[in-house]
Protein backbone atom coordinates (compact mmCIF):
# COMPACT_ATOMS: atom_id res chain seq x y z
CA UNK A 1 0.00 0.00 0.00
CA UNK A 2 1.26 3.49 -1.15
CA UNK A 3 1.44 5.97 1.53
CA UNK A 4 -1.23 8.24 1.18
CA UNK A 5 -0.09 11.45 -0.81
CA UNK A 6 1.75 9.31 -3.61
CA UNK A 7 -1.86 8.53 -4.98
CA UNK A 8 -5.35 9.10 -5.51
CA UNK A 9 -6.81 6.46 -3.91
CA UNK A 10 -10.57 6.13 -3.93
CA UNK A 11 -13.20 3.88 -2.55
CA UNK A 12 -16.33 2.96 -4.84
CA UNK A 13 -19.01 1.43 -4.43
CA UNK A 14 -21.60 -0.23 -7.14
CA UNK A 15 -25.40 -1.25 -7.66
CA UNK A 16 -24.36 -4.29 -10.71
CA UNK A 17 -27.21 -4.49 -13.44
CA UNK A 18 -26.45 -6.71 -16.10
CA UNK A 19 -26.01 -3.85 -18.70
CA UNK A 20 -23.93 -2.29 -16.68
CA UNK A 21 -20.86 -4.34 -15.75
CA UNK A 22 -18.54 -3.27 -19.02
CA UNK A 23 -19.16 0.79 -17.74
CA UNK A 24 -18.83 -0.52 -14.01
CA UNK A 25 -15.36 -2.15 -14.99
CA UNK A 26 -14.16 1.37 -17.21
CA UNK A 27 -14.56 3.24 -13.65
CA UNK A 28 -12.25 0.58 -11.91
CA UNK A 29 -8.41 1.67 -12.46
CA UNK A 30 -5.37 0.77 -10.26
CA UNK A 31 -6.03 3.50 -7.59
CA UNK A 32 -9.63 1.73 -6.74
CA UNK A 33 -10.93 -0.71 -4.03
CA UNK A 34 -14.47 -1.49 -5.19
CA UNK A 35 -17.20 -2.93 -3.94
CA UNK A 36 -19.98 -4.35 -5.49
CA UNK A 37 -23.63 -5.31 -4.95
CA UNK A 38 -26.22 -6.70 -6.82
CA UNK A 39 -29.31 -4.50 -8.29
CA UNK A 40 -32.99 -4.93 -6.74
CA UNK A 41 -34.01 -7.18 -9.36
CA UNK A 42 -31.95 -10.17 -9.48
CA UNK A 43 -31.74 -10.04 -5.32
CA UNK A 44 -35.69 -10.45 -6.29
CA UNK A 45 -35.35 -13.80 -8.03
CA UNK A 46 -32.64 -15.41 -5.69
CA UNK A 47 -35.23 -14.22 -2.84
CA UNK A 48 -38.08 -16.03 -4.79
CA UNK A 49 -36.10 -18.97 -5.18
CA UNK A 50 -35.41 -19.14 -1.53
CA UNK A 51 -39.08 -18.66 -0.74
CA UNK A 52 -39.95 -21.66 -3.08
CA UNK A 53 -37.94 -23.99 -1.71
CA UNK A 54 -38.78 -22.91 2.05
CA UNK A 55 -42.47 -22.36 1.72
CA UNK A 56 -43.56 -24.15 -1.29
CA UNK A 57 -40.73 -27.33 -0.47
CA UNK A 58 -40.96 -27.27 -4.42
CA UNK A 59 -37.59 -27.03 -6.25
CA UNK A 60 -36.77 -24.18 -7.82
CA UNK A 61 -35.24 -25.19 -10.92
CA UNK A 62 -36.65 -21.99 -12.96
CA UNK A 63 -35.05 -19.36 -11.03
CA UNK A 64 -32.08 -20.69 -10.61
CA UNK A 65 -31.82 -21.45 -14.51
CA UNK A 66 -32.89 -17.79 -14.85
CA UNK A 67 -30.00 -16.47 -12.14
CA UNK A 68 -27.27 -18.73 -13.71
CA UNK A 69 -28.11 -17.21 -17.46
CA UNK A 70 -28.53 -13.67 -15.94
CA UNK A 71 -24.57 -14.00 -14.72
CA UNK A 72 -23.22 -16.09 -17.62
CA UNK A 73 -24.21 -12.98 -20.02
CA UNK A 74 -22.12 -10.88 -18.52
CA UNK A 75 -18.96 -12.44 -19.56
CA UNK A 76 -17.69 -15.46 -21.98
CA UNK A 77 -14.27 -15.74 -19.49
CA UNK A 78 -13.80 -19.02 -19.89
CA UNK A 79 -12.87 -19.57 -15.75
CA UNK A 80 -15.78 -16.71 -14.72
CA UNK A 81 -18.38 -19.40 -16.56
CA UNK A 82 -17.52 -22.25 -15.02
CA UNK A 83 -17.73 -20.54 -11.43
CA UNK A 84 -20.76 -19.30 -12.01
CA UNK A 85 -22.39 -23.03 -12.77
CA UNK A 86 -20.25 -23.97 -9.72
CA UNK A 87 -21.69 -21.35 -7.83
CA UNK A 88 -25.43 -22.20 -8.75
CA UNK A 89 -24.98 -25.60 -8.89
CA UNK A 90 -23.86 -25.21 -4.77
CA UNK A 91 -27.04 -23.14 -4.16
CA UNK A 92 -29.64 -25.43 -5.88
CA UNK A 93 -27.73 -28.14 -3.45
CA UNK A 94 -27.85 -26.28 -0.28
CA UNK A 95 -31.46 -25.13 -1.13
CA UNK A 96 -32.31 -29.12 -1.65
CA UNK A 97 -31.07 -30.10 1.68
CA UNK A 98 -32.92 -27.09 3.21
CA UNK A 99 -36.45 -28.44 2.31
CA UNK A 100 -35.78 -31.50 4.64
CA UNK A 101 -34.00 -29.38 7.36
CA UNK A 102 -35.34 -27.42 10.01
CA UNK A 103 -33.65 -24.30 9.81
CA UNK A 104 -34.63 -20.46 10.28
CA UNK A 105 -35.18 -18.48 6.69
CA UNK A 106 -33.20 -15.32 7.18
CA UNK A 107 -30.22 -17.64 7.85
CA UNK A 108 -30.71 -19.43 4.39
CA UNK A 109 -31.37 -15.99 2.55
CA UNK A 110 -28.27 -14.15 4.49
CA UNK A 111 -25.85 -17.45 3.20
CA UNK A 112 -27.53 -17.27 -0.82
CA UNK A 113 -27.81 -13.28 -0.78
CA UNK A 114 -24.21 -13.82 -0.26
CA UNK A 115 -23.52 -15.73 -3.28
CA UNK A 116 -25.11 -13.48 -4.73
CA UNK A 117 -23.49 -10.28 -3.68
CA UNK A 118 -19.97 -12.81 -4.56
CA UNK A 119 -21.50 -13.66 -8.12
CA UNK A 120 -21.91 -9.67 -9.15
CA UNK A 121 -18.75 -9.22 -7.78
CA UNK A 122 -16.85 -11.79 -9.64
CA UNK A 123 -19.34 -10.52 -13.08
CA UNK A 124 -17.27 -7.46 -12.94
CA UNK A 125 -13.55 -8.97 -12.23
CA UNK A 126 -14.13 -10.79 -15.34
CA UNK A 127 -13.97 -7.77 -16.78
CA UNK A 128 -10.97 -5.99 -14.72
CA UNK A 129 -8.71 -8.95 -13.15
CA UNK A 130 -8.09 -7.69 -10.14
CA UNK A 131 -7.56 -9.16 -6.65
CA UNK A 132 -11.07 -10.35 -5.72
CA UNK A 133 -11.66 -10.57 -1.93
CA UNK A 134 -15.06 -12.34 -0.29
CA UNK A 135 -16.76 -9.55 2.01
CA UNK A 136 -17.74 -12.31 4.32
CA UNK A 137 -14.24 -12.38 5.18
CA UNK A 138 -13.52 -8.85 6.25
CA UNK A 139 -17.01 -7.75 7.81
CA UNK A 140 -17.11 -9.11 10.84
CA UNK A 141 -19.93 -9.46 13.56
CA UNK A 142 -20.14 -10.98 16.82
CA UNK A 143 -23.38 -12.50 19.02
CA UNK A 144 -23.57 -11.18 22.36
CA UNK A 145 -24.75 -13.01 25.89
CA UNK A 146 -28.14 -12.17 24.96
CA UNK A 147 -27.89 -14.15 21.69
CA UNK A 148 -28.22 -10.27 19.88
CA UNK A 149 -26.01 -9.60 16.98
CA UNK A 150 -23.46 -6.79 16.96
CA UNK A 151 -21.23 -5.35 13.77
CA UNK A 152 -18.09 -5.81 15.50
CA UNK A 153 -16.11 -2.53 14.50
CA UNK A 154 -12.46 -3.25 15.57
CA UNK A 155 -11.86 -6.75 14.39
CA UNK A 156 -13.76 -5.51 11.19
CA UNK A 157 -10.87 -2.57 10.93
CA UNK A 158 -8.40 -5.00 11.81
CA UNK A 159 -9.29 -7.51 9.04
CA UNK A 160 -9.65 -4.88 6.01
CA UNK A 161 -6.44 -3.64 7.21
CA UNK A 162 -4.57 -7.08 6.72
CA UNK A 163 -6.36 -8.32 3.38
CA UNK A 164 -6.60 -4.96 1.87
CA UNK A 165 -3.58 -2.71 2.25
CA UNK A 166 -1.34 -6.41 1.21
CA UNK A 167 -3.52 -7.22 -1.73
CA UNK A 168 -2.30 -4.95 -5.34
CA UNK A 169 -4.74 -2.56 -6.76
CA UNK A 170 -7.09 -2.56 -8.04
CA UNK A 171 -9.51 -4.61 -5.48
CA UNK A 172 -12.80 -5.93 -5.80
CA UNK A 173 -14.95 -7.03 -2.68
CA UNK A 174 -18.68 -8.35 -2.58
CA UNK A 175 -20.56 -6.17 -0.23
CA UNK A 176 -23.27 -6.11 1.64
CA UNK A 177 -22.95 -9.81 3.72
CA UNK A 178 -20.33 -10.29 7.04
CA UNK A 179 -19.67 -13.54 8.83
CA UNK A 180 -20.79 -14.45 13.01
CA UNK A 181 -17.98 -15.09 15.17
CA UNK A 182 -20.02 -18.70 14.82
CA UNK A 183 -19.51 -18.90 11.07
CA UNK A 184 -22.99 -18.11 9.92
CA UNK A 185 -23.28 -15.35 7.08
CA UNK A 186 -25.27 -12.53 7.97
CA UNK A 187 -26.39 -9.36 6.22
CA UNK A 188 -24.86 -6.15 7.42
CA UNK A 189 -27.98 -3.74 7.73
CA UNK A 190 -29.61 -1.52 5.26
CA UNK A 191 -27.26 -1.63 1.69
CA UNK A 192 -23.93 -2.91 3.83
CA UNK A 193 -22.12 -2.20 0.88
CA UNK A 194 -21.80 1.61 1.11
CA UNK A 195 -21.07 0.97 5.20
CA UNK A 196 -18.27 -1.81 3.77
CA UNK A 197 -17.13 1.09 1.31
CA UNK A 198 -16.97 3.72 4.12
CA UNK A 199 -15.23 1.56 6.41
CA UNK A 200 -12.37 0.54 4.02
CA UNK A 201 -11.72 3.63 3.46
CA UNK A 202 -11.01 4.93 6.78
CA UNK A 203 -8.62 1.99 7.15
CA UNK A 204 -7.08 2.92 4.40
CA UNK A 205 -7.00 6.53 4.52
CA UNK A 206 -8.59 7.09 0.86
CA UNK A 207 -8.86 10.39 -0.77
CA UNK A 208 -12.74 9.81 -1.56
CA UNK A 209 -15.83 7.79 -1.60
CA UNK A 210 -18.06 7.31 -4.53
CA UNK A 211 -21.58 5.78 -4.35
CA UNK A 212 -22.59 4.41 -7.49
CA UNK A 213 -26.38 3.92 -7.04
CA UNK A 214 -29.73 3.21 -8.71
CA UNK A 215 -30.90 6.88 -8.08
CA UNK A 216 -30.35 10.64 -8.85
CA UNK A 217 -27.74 11.57 -6.37
CA UNK A 218 -29.39 12.08 -3.31
CA UNK A 219 -32.50 13.37 -4.00
CA UNK A 220 -30.98 15.46 -6.96
CA UNK A 221 -29.37 17.84 -4.09
CA UNK A 222 -25.68 18.92 -5.05
CA UNK A 223 -23.87 19.41 -2.21
CA UNK A 224 -25.18 18.50 1.72
CA UNK A 225 -22.87 18.28 4.84
CA UNK A 226 -22.39 14.81 6.96
CA UNK A 227 -24.76 15.76 9.13
CA UNK A 228 -27.61 16.94 6.71
CA UNK A 229 -27.20 13.41 4.69
CA UNK A 230 -27.43 11.71 7.70
CA UNK A 231 -30.63 13.55 8.28
CA UNK A 232 -31.68 12.27 4.79
CA UNK A 233 -30.69 8.79 4.93
CA UNK A 234 -32.87 8.01 7.73
CA UNK A 235 -35.89 8.66 5.66
CA UNK A 236 -37.72 5.21 4.05
CA UNK A 237 -37.03 6.50 0.83
CA UNK A 238 -33.06 7.31 1.37
CA UNK A 239 -30.92 5.18 -1.38
CA UNK A 240 -28.43 3.93 1.16
CA UNK A 241 -28.52 4.07 5.23
CA UNK A 242 -26.90 6.22 7.56
CA UNK A 243 -24.51 4.15 9.08
CA UNK A 244 -22.73 4.60 6.09
CA UNK A 245 -22.01 7.91 6.18
CA UNK A 246 -20.44 7.92 9.78
CA UNK A 247 -17.17 6.16 9.10
CA UNK A 248 -16.14 8.76 6.41
CA UNK A 249 -17.32 11.62 8.55
CA UNK A 250 -14.86 10.54 11.57
CA UNK A 251 -12.00 10.65 9.17
CA UNK A 252 -12.88 13.81 6.92
CA UNK A 253 -13.49 11.82 3.74
CA UNK A 254 -15.62 13.50 0.82
CA UNK A 255 -18.68 11.02 -0.39
CA UNK A 256 -19.76 11.49 -4.30
CA UNK A 257 -23.30 9.37 -5.28
CA UNK A 258 -23.30 9.25 -8.56
CA UNK A 259 -26.62 7.92 -10.73
CA UNK A 260 -25.26 4.58 -12.69
CA UNK A 261 -27.15 4.77 -15.64
CA UNK A 262 -27.12 9.16 -15.85
CA UNK A 263 -23.57 10.56 -16.64
CA UNK A 264 -25.93 14.25 -16.61
CA UNK A 265 -26.02 14.56 -12.96
CA UNK A 266 -22.28 15.28 -11.98
CA UNK A 267 -23.72 13.57 -8.05
CA UNK A 268 -24.28 14.91 -4.61
CA UNK A 269 -21.43 15.77 -2.99
CA UNK A 270 -21.27 14.72 0.99
CA UNK A 271 -18.56 16.64 2.89
CA UNK A 272 -17.63 18.91 5.40
CA UNK A 273 -18.82 21.92 3.39
CA UNK A 274 -21.11 24.94 3.05
CA UNK A 275 -24.91 23.85 4.15
CA UNK A 276 -27.38 23.26 1.81
CA UNK A 277 -30.41 24.88 1.49
CA UNK A 278 -33.19 23.58 3.31
CA UNK A 279 -34.87 20.60 1.86
CA UNK A 280 -38.10 18.82 2.50
CA UNK A 281 -38.67 14.73 3.07
CA UNK A 282 -42.06 12.74 3.57
CA UNK A 283 -43.11 9.44 4.25
CA UNK A 284 -46.79 8.02 3.48
CA UNK A 285 -48.65 5.10 4.46
CA UNK A 286 -47.42 5.36 8.37
CA UNK A 287 -50.44 4.75 11.40
CA UNK A 288 -49.80 7.31 14.54
CA UNK A 289 -50.15 5.10 17.55
CA UNK A 290 -50.57 6.93 20.82
CA UNK A 291 -50.62 5.05 24.37
CA UNK A 292 -52.15 7.24 27.08
CA UNK A 293 -52.96 6.85 30.78
CA UNK A 294 -52.00 7.05 34.59
CA UNK A 295 -50.39 4.26 34.44
CA UNK A 296 -47.28 6.07 32.46
CA UNK A 297 -47.10 8.57 35.25
CA UNK A 298 -43.93 8.58 37.30
CA UNK A 299 -43.03 5.14 36.02
CA UNK A 300 -39.60 4.94 35.66
CA UNK A 301 -38.53 2.47 32.63
CA UNK A 302 -42.24 2.51 31.36
CA UNK A 303 -40.84 3.91 27.58
CA UNK A 304 -38.36 1.32 27.49
CA UNK A 305 -40.70 -1.40 27.71
CA UNK A 306 -42.92 0.05 25.35
CA UNK A 307 -40.23 0.32 22.66
CA UNK A 308 -38.45 -3.06 24.34
CA UNK A 309 -41.71 -4.80 23.44
CA UNK A 310 -42.05 -3.27 19.85
CA UNK A 311 -38.74 -4.55 19.27
CA UNK A 312 -39.15 -7.59 19.66
CA UNK A 313 -42.20 -7.55 17.78
CA UNK A 314 -40.06 -6.31 14.83
CA UNK A 315 -41.98 -3.07 15.03
CA UNK A 316 -39.57 -0.40 13.35
CA UNK A 317 -40.90 3.04 14.79
CA UNK A 318 -40.32 6.01 12.56
CA UNK A 319 -41.27 8.84 14.77
CA UNK A 320 -41.72 9.42 18.59
CA UNK A 321 -43.40 12.37 20.33
CA UNK A 322 -43.96 12.51 24.33
CA UNK A 323 -45.51 15.03 26.62
CA UNK A 324 -43.53 16.36 29.38
CA UNK A 325 -46.69 15.59 31.48
CA UNK A 326 -45.64 11.86 31.18
CA UNK A 327 -49.32 11.49 30.00
CA UNK A 328 -48.66 9.78 26.67
CA UNK A 329 -46.25 8.21 23.99
CA UNK A 330 -47.09 8.89 20.15
CA UNK A 331 -45.05 6.55 17.64
CA UNK A 332 -45.44 5.94 14.20
CA UNK A 333 -45.05 2.83 12.69
CA UNK A 334 -45.90 1.47 8.43
CA UNK A 335 -49.33 0.84 8.53
CA UNK A 336 -48.92 -2.76 7.72
CA UNK A 337 -47.07 -3.26 11.47
CA UNK A 338 -50.20 -1.04 13.24
CA UNK A 339 -51.63 -4.56 14.45
CA UNK A 340 -48.63 -5.95 15.39
CA UNK A 341 -47.88 -2.97 17.21
CA UNK A 342 -51.11 -2.71 19.02
CA UNK A 343 -51.18 -6.45 19.89
CA UNK A 344 -47.37 -5.69 21.45
CA UNK A 345 -48.03 -3.20 23.61
CA UNK A 346 -51.72 -4.56 24.82
CA UNK A 347 -49.69 -7.48 25.86
CA UNK A 348 -47.02 -5.53 27.73
CA UNK A 349 -50.16 -3.95 29.40
CA UNK A 350 -52.41 -6.94 30.11
CA UNK A 351 -49.02 -8.89 31.55
CA UNK A 352 -48.31 -6.45 34.17
CA UNK A 353 -50.74 -6.19 37.18
CA UNK A 354 -49.68 -2.63 38.50
CA UNK A 355 -50.98 -1.17 35.49
CA UNK A 356 -54.22 0.73 36.06
CA UNK A 357 -57.22 -0.48 33.20
CA UNK A 358 -57.88 3.39 32.30
CA UNK A 359 -54.64 2.93 29.72
CA UNK A 360 -55.64 2.51 25.98
CA UNK A 361 -54.52 2.74 22.80
CA UNK A 362 -55.51 5.03 20.06
CA UNK A 363 -54.30 3.99 16.21
CA UNK A 364 -54.72 7.25 14.18
CA UNK A 365 -55.01 5.53 10.54
CA UNK A 366 -53.52 6.87 7.10
CA UNK A 367 -51.37 9.35 8.47
CA UNK A 368 -47.71 10.96 6.98
CA UNK A 369 -44.68 12.24 8.09
CA UNK A 370 -43.42 15.46 6.60
CA UNK A 371 -39.46 16.46 7.75
CA UNK A 372 -37.67 19.65 7.25
CA UNK A 373 -34.02 19.41 7.65
CA UNK A 374 -30.87 21.11 7.05
CA UNK A 375 -27.87 22.77 8.77
CA UNK A 376 -29.24 26.34 7.98
CA UNK A 377 -32.21 25.40 10.41
CA UNK A 378 -29.39 25.52 13.36
CA UNK A 379 -29.57 29.18 15.59
CA UNK A 380 -31.94 30.34 13.41
CA UNK A 381 -35.20 32.10 15.64
CA UNK A 382 -38.27 31.64 13.96
CA UNK A 383 -37.49 28.39 11.89
CA UNK A 384 -40.66 26.42 13.73
CA UNK A 385 -42.72 28.92 14.12
CA UNK A 386 -42.49 29.73 10.18
CA UNK A 387 -42.97 26.30 9.48
CA UNK A 388 -46.58 25.90 12.00
CA UNK A 389 -47.33 28.95 10.18
CA UNK A 390 -47.65 27.52 6.66
CA UNK A 391 -49.12 24.76 7.66
CA UNK A 392 -51.99 26.40 9.60
CA UNK A 393 -52.53 28.98 7.29
CA UNK A 394 -53.09 26.25 4.59
CA UNK A 395 -55.86 24.60 6.81
CA UNK A 396 -53.43 21.64 7.09
CA UNK A 397 -53.69 20.18 10.63
CA UNK A 398 -50.29 19.50 12.71
CA UNK A 399 -51.00 15.76 14.97
CA UNK A 400 -48.39 15.64 16.55
CA UNK A 401 -44.40 16.57 16.00
CA UNK A 402 -40.98 16.35 16.92
CA UNK A 403 -37.71 18.61 16.64
CA UNK A 404 -34.08 17.18 17.35
CA UNK A 405 -32.06 19.35 19.87
CA UNK A 406 -29.44 19.53 17.45
CA UNK A 407 -31.86 22.01 15.35
CA UNK A 408 -31.29 20.01 12.12
CA UNK A 409 -34.40 18.80 11.57
CA UNK A 410 -38.64 19.31 12.35
CA UNK A 411 -41.24 16.66 11.64
CA UNK A 412 -44.38 17.06 11.37
CA UNK A 413 -47.32 14.61 11.46
CA UNK A 414 -50.30 15.06 9.41
CA UNK A 415 -53.07 13.54 7.57
CA UNK A 416 -52.21 11.68 4.74
CA UNK A 417 -53.96 13.53 2.63
CA UNK A 418 -52.22 16.14 3.53
CA UNK A 419 -48.75 15.07 3.05
CA UNK A 420 -47.81 15.97 -0.63
CA UNK A 421 -49.60 19.68 0.30
CA UNK A 422 -47.89 19.75 2.88
CA UNK A 423 -44.65 19.09 1.17
CA UNK A 424 -44.80 21.51 -1.47
CA UNK A 425 -45.54 24.35 1.00
CA UNK A 426 -42.34 23.77 2.89
CA UNK A 427 -40.16 23.44 -0.19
Amino acid sequence: MKPKGEIAMIVKSFVLKQQSVGKIARLIDDKTVAVVRPQRKIEALFREAIRKTLQEKKQADDQLALIQAYFLEMSEDDTYQKSVQSTVESIATYLREGMYVQTQPYAVEDYVMAKCARLCAQAVNAHVGAAFIDGTEIMLCRTDARGQQHFDWQSSRREIKARCESAPWPVIISGGYGRLDTGYIVRVGKDGAHLMATLIAEVLRADAVEFHIEDHGVNGISAMTYDEAAHYCASAKAPFSSSAIWPAKNAGIPILVKDIADDSFAGTLISTGSAHKTAVLSDKDLALVTVYGTGLLGRVGMSGSIFSCLAQADVNVRFIAQTSSEYSISFAVKEEDQAKAEEAIRGLFKDNPLLPLDDVIVANQAVGIVTIFGSKMRNTPGTSAAVYDKLGAAGINIIASAQGGEELSISVVVAASDVDKAAQLLR
